[in-house]
């Protein structure tokens, strides 16, 4: 019996990541059991809910992230370990998640304590370099994510789980952000600066294979990162892998005549992270506009809708502030009587999400997994992103689509003039049937390559 561990960077609470690490679930279901599969991730008991209604094959493990403290995630595999010999009993699945509580506050408690004397960066590095190996896995496979903004989370996920891992570990397709090189030179020290890119550049080589979303992230892996070329290469994000599983709502309908259904996903959150936020209100007006434009051309039926499933509460960037903000310019817009025509929309679930996009003629998103979600369902999508961002555009070039046609950088003023932002989309209206032949062309072309990472695990475990 191999041990495979799955390994989710980020919590599942986005959707975006829930349904990565879903798609990659399942797709492992083909070559190992149940009892054979462990998924860890990051503050999974608050966001497994987005799981409801669909079968995870796995054992639950939930890891804290207690920022820089790596030891807790090597602390926690070691007593489950322990506990797992001594009681022989699996991890419940379904749902049910385990986390044990003593040896947390334990770790937290030194933490406090000794925090003062030691930068985050030694701790760390220390602590890796001497974590136990007492309990390992026998091959490993991260979720997909984006190298963005904070790198040192990733650096420390990395370390630890090559350190439990003693065979292959993959990394499932990845973007690198250049923004989050740019920031890191901005806001650190120069010897700082190199120490993390020289650690990230380590800990990624550590790995036996990274696949990239796009050529973009992949160039970045190669030439800027070092990653040997002989352990890189481009495959399908994870994320549409949903078509090999939800077949059945794939939208393979004819197009409405009347009226058009759109899906908005609005986003505050990276404008204030990048220090953008003088761009926030002309995206606002864009959208409005948008909204507008919509109701008074086509009396379409337009839903905002969430990417989140559980959002930290009273987080002032949320998708539901997003919602509201847009909400309150439109009142103000003389819009009042489109408002209450507007539909509002969190999805509790992915299976939730996927019959909303599945349902809609047209996407307008500003979450890259928005996006993929749609496409993958067969629905055009138009993405409001940031370009430094890159993981929308390796997703684009990757599958062949058209960004002139698909893509606004949300960081260009002159990009985010409504008038721009309604006449991009409106060419898409206007030929909503050539774009749904397109995406879905585009998206069958590139699907035997979303299986790609789990089948290089499978051969190096041979």
């Amino acid at each position: 019996m191999k041990n495979t561990a799955v390994i989710g960077a980020v919590s599942p609470r986005g959707l975006g990541d829930a349904l990565q690490y879903y798609v990659l679930i399942r797709l492992l279901n083909n070559f190992f059991s149940e009892k054979e599969i462990t998924f860890l991730c990051p503050y999974l008991k608050d966001g497994v809910s987005v799981f409801r209604g669909l079968k995870l094959n796995v054992h639950l493990v939930d890891l804290d992230s207690a920022g820089y403290l790596a030891f807790w995630h090597v602390l926690y595999s070691f007593f489950h370990h322990i506990s797992a010999l001594k009681h022989r009993e699996r991890i419940p699945s379904n749902g049910q998640v385990n986390k044990p509580r003593a040896p947390l506050k334990m770790i937290r408690a030194i933490h406090r304590k000794y925090e003062k004397y030691f930068s985050s960066y030694a701790v760390d590095k220390f602590i890796s370099s001497v974590a136990t190996r007492s309990f390992l896995f026998d091959a490993g496979i991260f979720g997909g994510h984006t190298i963005c903004a904070g790198i040192y989370p990733y650096i420390h996920e990395y370390e630890i789980l090559r350190s439990a891992v003693k065979g292959p570990l993959i990394m499932s397709p990845i973007s690198v952000s250049s923004m989050a090189i740019k920031n890191l030179r901005q806001e650190n020290s120069t010897l700082k600066n190199i120490l993390m890119l020289k650690r990230l550049k380590q800990s990624l080589q550590k790995l036996d294979y990274v696949y990239a979303r796009g050529p973009y992230s992949l160039k970045i892996l190669r030439n800027y990162l070092n990653i040997d070329e002989e352990k890189t290469d481009m495959a399908l994000d994870s994320g549409f892998g949903l078509r090999l599983f939800y077949s059945n709502i794939i939208a393979s309908k004819s197009l409405r005549k009347e009226p058009p259904r759109i899906v908005i996903i609005p986003r505050k959150d990276f404008f204030y992270t990048y220090n953008k936020e003088n761009l926030y209100k002309p995206y606002l007006n864009a959208l409005v506009k948008l909204i507008l434009w919509f109701f008074e051309e086509f009396d379409a039926e337009v839903y905002l809708a969430s990417q989140v499933v559980r959002e930290v509460k009273h987080f002032i960037w949320s998708d539901q502030a997003a919602i509201e903000d847009v909400l309150g310019l439109l009142r103000k817009r003389n819009g009042n009587q489109y408002v209450k025509h507007m539909k509002i929309v969190k999805p509790r679930n992915l299976f939730d999400a996927c019959r909303l996009y599945s349902c809609a003629d047209l996407v307008v998103t500003s979450y890259m997994h928005g996006g993929i979600m749609a496409l993958g369902l067969g629905v055009p999508a138009f993405f409001i992103h940031p370009a430094m961002d890159i993981k929308v555009l390796d997703v684009l070039a990757f599958i062949g689509l058209n960004a002139d046609s698909l893509f606004i950088d949300a960081f260009n003023a002159n990009s985010l003039k409504a008038g721009n932002v309604v006449e991009r989309i409106g060419k898409i209206l206007e030929n909503l049937e050539y774009y749904r032949k397109t995406v879905e062309c585009a998206v069958n072309r590139a699907m035997p390559t979303v299986e790609l990472p789990v089948k290089t695990l499978v051969n190096l475990l041979k």
